[in-house]
């Protein structure tokens, strides 16, 4: 068995961001493991690539706000543009809650521009339908898109660079936790289940079954790697709920699949004031979004009723037909004549008041929760993998206080939950 300093199950964006911040304090003896090193099935590889600080609950702005400035830094390698947020309000209730938050968010260093229903087809020459039923609009100009897989990939090869390891293909088997004081415990050992590396045409299918049936098949099992982790951190974002199950503390998450479409308008005339390749990224008030995304465009839709659950079929164009198209003409007659190219589906990893979780668990001495963001992983990430270094490194937050993100929140009555609703 290998004694660990610091053993991160998960490499997506944030255990990778957790581990590149380990590096950069001093911590070499770091190790990232996970099925999906490649991010084949990573909710950040799979969304829409905005970055935005424009929330509701305070910790969720300052975080997005730190790792937005740290995104502009490296604005050439992440691809990174501040083409802002636009976002369409149709319910007076919710413009009402958008116009009252505006001034925590100004005092948070975020900028936001509050428009009547007739200034945004000006500003915003595509939306020209169905202006009678909006009541107001927001425009952040500081949010904006990245790759969040350049983004991943700078995590992940800062981080290694500094001396951490990343083990691809290895699959969390068991956790064993041992009694240190009453009512506390630790985890003594993480055994990792080395799979088979499939050829290209059978991965998909291979690691679907893995990832879906929470366990290993007999027959692609290569071994295991045991370790003695010093600190054990859980980032495993829609896979979390396997971890917290074996750390014996409920789980507060479950994955929601979320599609996204692309589609073309290139070969249809489109009003010479209309240009959509400076579009920011448009949030409906049905709640659909759409940006951008080299010569198509990029259009999304969450639906209500998505049961839970590991799904990452795409329901291809009866998804664009049935929720796409018609909320898109709807409101642009610049898409009227739009056609479906590809799509794909990912997971969101959602919580009760669709907020993250962050903090020790509940009753351990050495394991840490860092996973759920509901779609804001990529776009909190550098705050969060510095706070997590944080808490590692000096036992408490310093640059930003993240404490509100604890899962002991769940614990307390749900007017104390950061019900963050604004999010797609």
């Amino acid at each position: 068995m290998e004694r660990i300093e610091v053993l991160i199950a998960g490499a997506g964006v944030i255990g990778s961001a957790i581990a590149c911040a380990l590096v950069e304090r001093g911590v070499r003896d770091v190790c990232v493991a996970d099925l999906d090193l490649s991010g084949r099935y990573a909710s950040s590889e799979l969304n829409a690539g905005g970055a935005r600080a424009t929330w509701w609950q305070e910790v969720n702005i300052a975080a997005c706000r730190d790792s937005l400035a740290f995104f502009a830094e490296h604005a050439a390698e992440f691809s990174f543009r501040r083409t802002g947020y636009l976002w369409l309000y149709a319910d007076a209730g919710l413009w009402e809650r958008a116009r009252a938050v505006r001034a925590l968010q100004e005092r948070l260093g975020v900028s936001v521009e509050t428009l009547a229903p007739g200034d945004v087809t000006r500003r915003f020459p595509v939306v020209d339908r169905a202006l009678e039923e909006l009541v107001g609009a927001t425009f952040s100009p500081g949010d904006g898109l990245l790759n969040p897989n350049a983004l991943r990939r700078w995590y992940q090869e800062r981080a290694t660079a500094g001396g951490a390891r990343f083990l691809r293909s290895h699959y969390l088997d068991e956790l064993e936790l041992a009694e240190t004081a009453p009512g506390t415990r630790r985890v003594v050992r993480a055994d990792f289940t080395e799979v088979q590396k499939p050829g290209a045409g059978d991965e998909g299918r291979l690691y679907e079954r893995i990832l879906t049936q929470n366990g290993v098949p007999a027959e692609a099992a290569l071994g295991q790697h045991a370790f003695e982790p010093k600190i054990f951190v859980n980032a495993l974002g829609a896979w979390s709920p396997t971890v917290s199950a074996r750390l014996g503390v409920p789980s507060q998450s479950q994955p929601v699949r979320r599609q996204i479409a692309i589609v073309d308008v290139r070969s249809h005339d489109l009003p010479r004031a209309v240009d959509l390749h400076a579009l920011p990224m448009i949030v409906d008030a049905s709640g659909l979004y759409f940006h951008p995304e080299g010569p198509y465009t990029l259009v999304g839709y969450s639906n209500p009723d998505e049961p839970a659950g590991y799904r990452f079929d795409y329901d291809g164009d009866d998804f664009f037909e049935r929720e796409i198209w018609p909320r898109l003409a709807h409101r642009a007659s610049a898409f009227e004549r739009a056609h479906h190219v590809r799509g794909w589906a990912g997971l969101y990893a959602v919580t009760p008041d669709c907020s993250g979780i962050l903090g020790r668990v509940a009753g351990t001495s050495n394991a840490i929760e860092a996973h759920s963001f509901t779609g804001r992983g990529v776009m909190q990430s550098r705050a969060i993998g510095r706070g997590v270094a944080e808490l590692i490194c000096d036992g408490r937050y310093s640059a930003l206080d993240l404490s509100p993100l604890s899962p002991a929140r769940f614990a307390r009555p749900r007017e104390e939950w950061l019900q963050e609703d604004l999010h797609i």
